[in-house]
Parts: structure tokens; C-alpha cells; sequence
């Protein structure tokens, strides 16, 4: 803050100070504790007592801003200053200091404070001042803060307010009585009531307020005379007023009942406004006339000459889609009998020309324009709408992008709404027929294809919005489609059926059973989010079923092997809690609700709350026919384990065949991120110490641990061969053509910073779903010579993270990698050996995520390695 106090605003120069310190602090942390601390001051001050009225203004604003400016941390309870605060809104002599000890309140003290009580006598008192401000300033503290004690106190002063001469207050008080109606509605039936009086003593005027209100407690039936006696009175009024008043009361009579002889003066209100287009006025209008009978409006229309689809068609070749939306919306609220000539001896409104215009709302880029289009051609002809619908599926185009496919399907689904409304069964057929195009076999296979998003929430949106027996039957006749063996079931739909089989389970007619067999024989032919949705389905299912049969359990186990980490945690979870039909009863009923979001939530509260099982690594030799799958009740493990005190670690230079690592690699087990052990098929007991991942990786792929002090001694023969291992430090190097190569013919390491610059021109980058180790497994297995440098270890290397105390602390830095295409040189026979300099290669960075995936960022002066590599990291 580079202003003076003068020129800042701030009350005093302790807040002056707050807020330049905080503004100045070097980290939002920082500046958390600057607040922090202002509050305990505050705090300890409120406590000792004698703060005036001035000062405690002060620090409530100080409070307030201490509190809303934390970033990391909560502020605790300020209910220690809600005393001074309502004692300010009380004794305040200014409108100012009352309304920040208002404020304070609204914004600090809870639902149903004790304290509430102290400020009714400072409300009451405040609405029967003769200030306008103040009375609004109570109002507004009504509004925000209702609860039931001021009720009885305020109802009489309400009423009296509903006639206030200043329409601010009117305003408030309504609003006031609508928030506290919600409260407690049977102690305000007399205001109900003084609302429709204040209507009826008001005429030949209106009072807005009165009439929105009334709007908002459905009592339009109680005035619908009153209403209609209104509107030939606003209507005639001059000036903007009148549109204003005009739209009040048309909007009350859609709630009431209008009378014949307005139907003229709503017809005179389309005329008027209709050239130029007063749009809300125009369709307030018609949609009045909607409810009103086609004879009536057609005897209206012969009285006074008029068409009211003519006042309305110049908006359709206008290129405003506000005004095609109007005018659609607009013949959307006439009976087809008044303009499609559709009745004997009629005469269509509309000409040839403009029939193929409303035509062409139908491929409107606004959704809203085509469903309503939809809607007005079905009240004409439903077989204009079943054309329609075949066409888009005869001529459903092939190599679309998801968002256009998108687009496609949503425009098909809103053809099947229209049509079969409330027919579950019919829909489901239609649904069928539709993605059979949509994600059948012209559109390719379905391991390829993407869930439409858009498509499963129309989907599942409008079949909620059936009644229970048109859900079932939608349900019973989607989930059919599983249990038959030929049927092609797209990605999207799958996740439609997942959803709704795990919602009205044991619901349908269907049997689980058949339902989770077909789901597990189709597993491998889908991507991730789909066998995500289906496991989880399956995992519900399973409850309704007396046994598993081992094949799914064993075609589960395959897929688990195969499969990411996500997928393995489901396949985990099924295979954990199938057999345990009484602990997914008990997950099953404490889900807030069917659905399958609040079965995953109910299931993962589960796990967390019970420590229940970690995924599970089972294997399928382990299935044996008849026997439950093998479960852990051990609590899971932690990922990550804390890093122990780094120690000397020994040089590592040695190249071995590919066919003595796969020993090696198997025999480390599972991938911890923390202390790796020396493996148990007899390693060297000098290796057994902690290291990082990306050493104990590249070390073990590479060849045979056991030989490492061997090689060590070879290359630095100067020193004994039982020289302390931890008094030489060097880093993972594979840049040796063999293990007996002498240490004269090895170039000098170069610094991967310097390489990384130097090759600043040729960037790549991508995410890899595969962890960092395997990444450089494969990059192994191109037999070039490589260089590993770990995360902890620089350059950009960013130390340890602790994530929180119940999570040991972990590396969050990049493992660095270095490839050199170009093989050792050897020396010819009797010549001196060369040093050989070896090239810059490529350099590539790796920065692993909690998923099992990493980051890759490659850099590489070689075309040929660096689309080798490029090939190698996105086939993975």
C-alpha cells in the first residue's frame, strides 16, 4: 500500500498499520499471522473492558477484516465481540455505527443466537422511527436475519408499513414479511390478508409491491377481479410507467383468470407492441392468450380484424435470434387451429416461404430456438417430427469430434423427448436405435470411443423425471440389453445403464445376476470411465446375489493385472466386498441416497472411517473354484514412508544384458516411493541402505547387485577392496558400452543443466499414464547408453514436501534422464585410447503424480532418437 494515511481511508493509524503490514507481509502465511494476531489483541481488549463507542467501531471493522482476509487458516469463533456489536447497533447515535453493528451481527452470529433476543427491542424500536433510513435499515436486518422471536414483536408494525407513504420502505416491508413467512407461515395468515386488502383499497391505482407479493403467496384467485379491473386502467396510462404496470398485471393474470372482455385489450397490447417488438411485453402477451380458448381468440381476432400470427412475422426472417426466439416462443403459445389451417374450411397463417423458414429453426445453433420448433411442429403434425428424427439418423455423419458428436446427439435426444414423453419403454427402445448409430460399428471400436457427457446427463435428467412406473420399465428395458450376448453397447449408453442399474437395483425386473455377468463379459472392451462406472455397478449388484461365480471373480483378477491404478483399486474393492454381502448392506443403507455418486461416497466413507482393506494384489492362481477371494483387513499402507538420514551412496557403472535384469526386476516387488530395501534373493548386505527410487530402479534393471562392489574396485583400482563404501559419492551412470570397459575410455559425465540449455530449441512434452520406473525401463530397452540422475539430486530438484502431518514427507522433484545414441568408440589395435566425447543426445525430465503417471518434458538434438522416444512415451 504506497499511500498516505491521509489518502487511504483507513479509521485510525492501527488500522493504517494492519492493513500496510499485511498488504507487505512477504507470504500469504505471513500475513495469515499478522490477522491472527490482531484478532487475539482485539480479543484480550474486548476482555478487559471500557471500549468506547468509537473504538469499538473501530476494531469490529478491524474483526471484519482480519476474518475475510485469510487465506490458509479459519479465524475461530468472533463470537466474543457479538456482545459490543449489538450493544453498538443499540446505542449507535450515528446511521453509520448502527449499520456496522448490524452488519456484524448478520455476518458473524448464527442461526437462532441467544443474543438474537437483545437485538428485537432495537428492531422494534428502530421500524417505528420517523427516519425513513432507519426504519429501512431494521427492514433490511429482517430480511437477512428472520427468526421466529420477532414475529410477534414486528407483525402489527409490518402491516402498518404496507402503507408507508415512501415506496422503499413499502418495498422492504413486503419483502421482510416474505422471509419471515417462511419462518413460521401460520402466525402471518393476517398479513396475507392485509396484502389483498392493501390491493383492492388501492385501485383505481396499483401498488406494485402489494401486487408482487401477492404474486409470490399465490392469492392472485382471491383478487382476480381486482386484477382484471386493473389492466384496462394501466394500459391506458401514458408514458413508460404504463409498459412497466402493463407487465405487472399481465404477469398476475397468468396466475388468474382472464376475463373476456381483456381478451380484446391483450389483443390491442400485441398489436402495438409488435412493431418495433416491445419483446417482454409482446410475450407476456401471448402468454396470457395461452391459456385462453382458440374460439375465444379467433371470435376476438374477426371483431377486431386483426391476426395475431401477422404481427408476429417479420420477426421470423429477422437475424436477431432474440427475435426467432420470440417469434417461435410466441406461436409456441397458439392453439395450431389459429394459423396451420389444420381444421376444415381454415386458411394457414403463414405462406409457403415461411413454413421452410420455421423449418430452418431447426438447425438453430441455440438449443432452446430447435426444442421449442420441435414442440410447434408436433401440435401440427407429430409425423413432421418423426421425418425429422429419421433423417439425422439415416444421415448421422462418421468422424466427427466428441463435441460435435455431442452436439448431434443432443439434437436426437430432444427428437425422443418430444415423442415419447412419458413412455419409459419407448424411450428405451429409441435410445437403443439412437446410439446403435451413434457408437455402432461404422463409428469404430468401442475400447476408442469417448463417453458423451452431454448425452448421460440428458439422459439420466429425463428419466428422473418420470414417474416411478415409467422409470422402471425404462430401466428394466435398458438393462435387458446387458444380459444379451449380440447387442453392441457403446460407451455412453453403458455408463447410462451402469447408473440406473445401480440406482434401481433389486427394482427391476431384470435379474442382478444376469445383469452383473453380462456387465463383466464386457469389461475388456471399454476405456477407463467406463469400466470405473461399471465396477462400481457390479460391486452393487453384488450385494442382490446370493454367489459369485468364479469366473467373473477371475476375469476381474485378469483385468486387475492389466489395468491402471484407478481400475485396480475397483477391481480391489470388488473383489474385497463381493463375498460380504452384510458389510455392503450396511454401506449400501448409509448412502444418502441410491444413486451411484452417493454409493462411491458411502463406500469410500466406509473405507476411510473402518480402516478397511487396501487394494488387494491378487493373483489368478490364487482364485480356486468354490473359494472366496483372499482379503486384507490390515490397515492400508501408506504410499509414501519417510525418508531416511541420506547417506554416502557408491557409484553404480555397469551394463548388463536385458535377460539377466528380468530377475532383478522381479524380484523388488512392489514400487515404494520411500527407503528401498535390499531385495531378499541375496543382495549384497552393503546395499541394503536407503536410496533413492530412481537409483534402486535404474540399479536393478541394469544388471546384478551383487556385483557392484566387484565393479566399483575395477574403477577406482587405487583404492582397496575393502574400502568404506559410504567415503565415495557418485551418481547413477549407464553410460558404459560394457563392465569391462577401463575407466580410461570413459568421457567425462556432462552436466545435464548445461545440456538441458543448450537443446532449449527442440521442446517436447506430454503425460505418460505409467509411473516414472517403468518409463525408464523403456527407455532401457532401447540399449542406449543413459544417465539417471534422481529427484533429489540436482538440477531442479525441489527437496522434500510435507503434505501434512498424517502424510510423511515425500520428493517432489524431477528424475532426470540422459540418452546417447552413439555407442563407445573402441580403440584400434596398438593405437593410444581416445577419450571419447560423447553427444548431447536427449535430455528428459519426469515428474510423477499420485496417479501413477508423470509428466515428461524432452529435449533432444537427434531427429531420429528424438522421435524414437516421442513413439516410445505415447504408445505406453
Amino acid at each position: 500500500m504506497d499511500v498516505s494515511f491521509i489518502d487511504s481511508g483507513a479509521l485510525s493509524r492501527a488500522h493504517y498499520s494492519l492493513v500496510r503490514k499485511a498488504e507487505s507481509a512477504q507470504s500469504p502465511q505471513a500475513a495469515d499471522q499478522i490477522h491472527l494476531s490482531e484478532i487475539d489483541g482485539i480479543r484480550h481488549l474486548f476482555a478487559v473492558g471500557g471500549v468506547s463507542l468509537k473504538e469499538c467501531r473501530e476494531k469490529l471493522i478491524m474483526l471484519l477484516y482480519c476474518s475475510m482476509n485469510l487465506t490458509h487458516v479459519h479465524p475461530g469463533e468472533l463470537a466474543f465481540a457479538l456482545p459490543h456489536a449489538v450493544n453498538l447497533a443499540e446505542m449507535g447515535q450515528t446511521l453509520h455505527d448502527k449499520q456496522l453493528g448490524f452488519v456484524f451481527c448478520t455476518e458473524v452470529m448464527p442461526p437462532n443466537h441467544e443474543l438474537q433476543l437483545m437485538l428485537v427491542n432495537t428492531i422494534r424500536k428502530d421500524l417505528g422511527s420517523s427516519s425513513t433510513a432507519r426504519v429501512c435499515l431494521a427492514l433490511s436486518v429482517l430480511i437477512q436475519m428472520p427468526n421466529d422471536e420477532v414475529i410477534p414483536a414486528v407483525q402489527s408494525q409490518l402491516q402498518a408499513l404496507f402503507m408507508h407513504k415512501s415506496i422503499s420502505v413499502r418495498r422492504r416491508a413486503y419483502l421482510a414479511y416474505y422471509s419471515l413467512l417462511h419462518n413460521d407461515p401460520s402466525r402471518l395468515t393476517p398479513l396475507e390478508d392485509a396484502v389483498v386488502l392493501r390491493i383492492q383499497r388501492t385501485l383505481p391505482s396499483i401498488d406494485s409491491c402489494a401486487m408482487a407479493v401477492a404474486m409470490k403467496l399465490n392469492q392472485v384467485d382471491s383478487i382476480n377481479d381486482e386484477v382484471n379491473a386493473l389492466l384496462p386502467i394501466v394500459w391506458q396510462r401514458p408514458g413508460r410507467q404504463s409498459q412497466c404496470l402493463t407487465l405487472l398485471v399481465l404477469r398476475a393474470l397468468r396466475k388468474a383468470r382472464l376475463s373476456m372482455p381483456n381478451v380484446g385489450i391483450v389483443l390491442e397490447i400485441i398489436k402495438r407492441t409488435s412493431s418495433p417488438p416491445v419483446r417482454v411485453l409482446l410475450r407476456e402477451a401471448f402468454l396470457v392468450l395461452s391459456s385462453v380458448s382458440a374460439e375465444a381468440i379467433q371470435e376476438c381476432q374477426m371483431q377486431q380484424s386483426l391476426s395475431l400470427v401477422a404481427c408476429i412475422r417479420r420477426l421470423l426472417t429477422s437475424k436477431d435470434p432474440n427475435d426467432q426466439y420470440l417469434f417461435v416462443s410466441c406461436l409456441d403459445c397458439l392453439s395450431p387451429t389459429l394459423w396451420a389451417g389444420t381444421l376444415p374450411g381454415t386458411v394457414a397463417a403463414l405462406d409457403e416461404w415461411e413454413v421452410q423458414e420455421v423449418m430452418k429453426l431447426l438447425d438453430s445453433h441455440d438449443r432452446l430456438v430447435r426444442k421449442i420448433t420441435l414442440r410447434v411442429l408436433q401440435t401440427v403434425d407429430a409425423s413432421l417430427v418423426k421425418a425429422y428424427s429419421t433423417q439425422l439418423l439415416h444421415n448421422f455423419p462418421a468422424g466427427l469430434t466428441l463435441s460435435d458428436k455431442g452436439e448431434y446427439v443432443s439434437r436426437l435426444l430432444d427428437v425422443g423427448v418430444l415423442q415419447y414423453g412419458d413412455d419409459g419403454e419407448q424411450y428405451a427402445r429409441y435410445l437403443k436405435e439412437l446410439f446403435a448409430v451413434a457408437e455402432g460399428d461404422t463409428q469404430g471400436r468401442t475400447e476408442d470411443m469417448s463417453v458423451i457427457e452431454v448425452g448421460v446427463e440428458m439422459i439420466l435428467t429425463h428419466i428422473r423425471e418420470f414417474n416411478i412406473m415409467c422409470r422402471i420399465s425404462c430401466v428394466t428395458a435398458l438393462a435387458v440389453s446387458v444380459t444379451e450376448s449380440g447387442a453392441r453397447i457403446g460407451p455412453t449408453l453403458m455408463v447410462v445403464i451402469s447408473a440406473l442399474a445401480c440406482e434401481y437395483c433389486g427394482k427391476i425386473a431384470t435379474s442382478p445376476l444376469s445383469i452383473l455377468q453380462g456387465m463383466a463379459s464386457r469389461l475388456v472392451s471399454y476405456g477407463v470411465t467406463v469400466q470405473d462406472a461399471c465396477l462400481l455397478t457390479m460391486l452393487r449388484l453384488s450385494a442382490e446375489c446370493d454367489q459369485i461365480p468364479h469366473t467373473i471373480l477371475k476375469l476381474i483378477a485378469e483385468i486387475s493385472q492389466f489395468s491402471g491404478k484407478r481400475i485396480r483399486n475397483r477391481c480391489s474393492l470388488f473383489l474385497t466386498y463381493c463375498a460380504q454381502r452384510n458389510v455392503l448392506a450396511g454401506i449400501i443403507a448409509q448412502a444418502p441416497s441410491s444413486s451411484l455418486p452417493d454409493f462411491l461416497v458411502a463406500l469410500t466413507t466406509y473405507g476411510s472411517n473402518t480402516g478397511a482393506s487396501a487394494p488387494i494384489d491378487l493373483k489368478i492362481s490364487e482364485l480356486s473354484p468354490g473359494s472366496p477371494p483372499r482379503t486384507s483387513l490390515s490397515p492400508r499402507k501408506l504410499r509414501y514412508e519417510a525418508y531416511g538420514t541420506p547417506q554416502a551412496v557408491p557409484s553404480l557403472r555397469h551394463l548388463s544384458s536385458p535377460r539377466r535384469n528380468e530377475g532383478i526386476i522381479s524380484s523388488l516387488g512392489s514400487r515404494t516411493r520411500s527407503s528401498s530395501r535390499a531385495s531378499e534373493r541375496g543382495m549384497s548386505s552393503e546395499l541394503a541402505r536407503t536410496i533413492t527410487p530412481g537409483e534402486l530402479t535404474i540399479a536393478a534393471a541394469q544388471g546384478s547387485l551383487q556385483d557392484l562392489p566387484k565393479l566399483d574396485y575395477i574403477r577406482n583400482s587405487d583404492a582397496p577392496p575393502n574400502e568404506d563404501l559410504a567415503s565415495r559419492i557418485d551418481l547413477i551412470s549407464l553410460d558404459t558400452a560394457s563392465s569391462e570397459v577401463p575407466v580410461g575410455f570413459l568421457a567425462p559425465e556432462p552436466d545435464f543443466e548445461d545440456v538441458w540449455d543448450a537443446m532449449e530449441n527442440s521442446n517436447l512434452r506430454g503425460w505418460c499414464e505409467s509411473s516414472m520406473d517403468n518409463v525408464v525401463r523403456l527407455l532401457q530397452s532401447l540399449q542406449h547408453s543413459m544417465r539417471v540422475i534422481a529427484v533429489d539430486q540436482p538440477p531442479f530438484e525441489d527437496g522434500i514436501m510435507l503434505r501434512s502431518i498424517f502424510v510423511p514427507a515425500r520428493l517432489v522433484g524431477e528424475l532426470k534422464v540422459l540418452v546417447v545414441a552413439s555407442p563407445l568408440v573402441e580403440p584400434k589395435q596398438g593405437a593410444a585410447p581416445p577419450l571419447v566425447e560423447p553427444k548431447q543426445g536427449a535430455a528428459l525430465r519426469l515428474r510423477e503424480s499420485e496417479e501413477e503417471s508423470c509428466l515428461w518434458r524432452l529435449r533432444c538434438d537427434d531427429l531420429e532418437l528424438r522421435t524414437t522416444i516421442k513413439r516410445l512415451l505415447e504408445d505406453i
